[in-house]
């Protein structure tokens, strides 16, 4: 990849785009991506206008992800209906009508995907896995509903004291009264930093914030839950009188694990660290290209990897170092189309051992033909006997992709 400037196109034929600034406010999850790996994030946030409307690359939509979503969504429209009835937790009278106003558990998980399906039209990687992810999640709509039902029922709600305060005119300032708040914006402008927190809780003696995760526990969520500790003793606008944290707690679909609230030390050095991270990050970003950090476990689940000429350089012979060793699981390869064998079936050449394999497609057209150089995503590799002799196969599947690459 040799991109210079504002512009760039990749080898993968048919995209190009345009490097995105830095974003003139950080989150926790926008900078641990781009210090995790500066050309993921810039490939995931550049603009390409010749492939779709949407912003960024399209992503490709996964099951575990959209369960999640679906998840997180649900409990943000229960603590917004709990608080607009004045309703503290769902043992209280006033929670069934919260809830019945939402449709009830069921209907409001099936909005929720309907809604999340809804979200994917006119996404290129999407089109085709949308009705086997609309059957999934269908199905999953029970397993789905008691998630919510048994995160939602350790919410404890405080009467807000009225509505959010405004500042003097011409500003935005909204500090929050006594209670509970669901969907808090915090941020400040010095540090160039912000989060949504899903409540904050704001009482005599403090202020209470909690997150709501619907995967499993990581020490990256505390992290998370410090750092929106540290936006609202900085946020004049929310916080503007400097309300104390009191407690942090990050509430899991099973239990509640609070956080120990940082001290004023504590939160001075956290403002320095993010200030020295965003710095770090900020100086590798304006590289053209930034630079890959290329890792299984972070390419794995990178959505541009097939962009990153870093990643396949680095990619490792995934259907084994010679005849003898056994191709299986799912793989990354790339290769020239060498010949056709069937309707559905390719002679694919590989880069060293084995040096070919049969490739068999989901379609008769499976967009590319016999000398096209591609890139295959999640295809399922194997071996059958033949002649006396192994032969790997490679199998895609309706999850798999394929990528042309521009002639050399």
């Amino acid at each position: 990849m040799n991109e210079s400037g504002d512009h760039f196109g990749t080898v993968v034929s048919g995209v190009s785009g345009t490097w995105p600034e830095a974003p003139a406010f950080w989150s926790y999850s926008s900078l641990g991506a781009a210090e995790e790996c500066p050309r993921r994030w810039m490939l995931c946030r550049a603009d390409y206008g010749n492939l779709w409307e949407g912003h960024g690359y399209p992503p490709r939509p996964a099951f575990a992800a959209l369960v999640g979503t679906v998840v997180h969504r649900c409990l943000e429209l229960l603590l917004v209906a709990f608080q607009a009835q004045g309703c503290p937790s769902v043992a209280d009278p006033a929670a069934v009508d919260a809830i019945r106003g939402l449709g009830g558990y069921s209907k409001l998980v099936e909005l929720v995907i309907n809604e999340e399906l809804a979200a994917l039209k006119g996404n290129p990687r999407a089109a085709d896995l949308e009705p086997a992810l609309a059957r999934q999640l269908t199905k999953s709509v029970p397993q789905i509903r008691q998630r919510v039902q048994m995160a939602i029922s350790r919410a404890r709600l405080a009467p807000a004291g009225g509505d959010s305060e405004m500042g003097p005119e011409g500003s935005d300032e909204i500090g929050v009264t006594r209670g509970s708040h669901t969907e808090v914006e915090l941020r400040d402008e010095d540090l160039r930093v912000m989060g949504r927190a899903d409540l904050i809780t704001v009482s005599e003696t403090g202020c209470t914030i909690t997150d709501y995760k619907t995967g499993e526990p990581s020490e990256g969520h505390a992290d998370q839950l410090r750092l929106y500790g540290l936006l609202w003793t900085r946020d004049k606008r929310v916080n503007p009188d400097q309300i104390p944290i009191e407690s942090l707690v990050v509430a899991y679909a099973t239990h509640d694990e609070p956080v120990d609230a940082p001290s004023a030390a504590e939160l001075a050095t956290l403002a320095d660290q993010i200030t020295s991270r965003i710095a770090a990050t900020e100086e590798q970003l304006d590289q053209r290209p930034p630079p890959a950090k290329p890792d299984p476990e972070i390419c794995r689940f990178c959505d541009v990897k097939h962009l990153c000429d870093d990643y396949w350089a680095t990619v490792p012979s995934m259907l084994g170092a010679g005849p003898s060793e056994s191709a299986t699981g799912f793989v990354d390869c790339e290769g020239e189309i060498a010949q056709r064998n069937g309707p559905m079936s390719w002679v694919i050449g590989l880069e060293g051992e084995p040096d070919s394999a049969l490739l068999r497609t989901t379609d008769e057209r499976p967009g590319f033909g016999v000398g096209d150089y591609v890139r295959l995503l999640g295809v399922a590799a194997g071996t059958v006997e033949a002649e006396g002799a192994s032969q790997v196969v490679l199998t895609m599947t309706p999850f798999s992709e394929a990528f042309l690459l521009n002639p050399h």
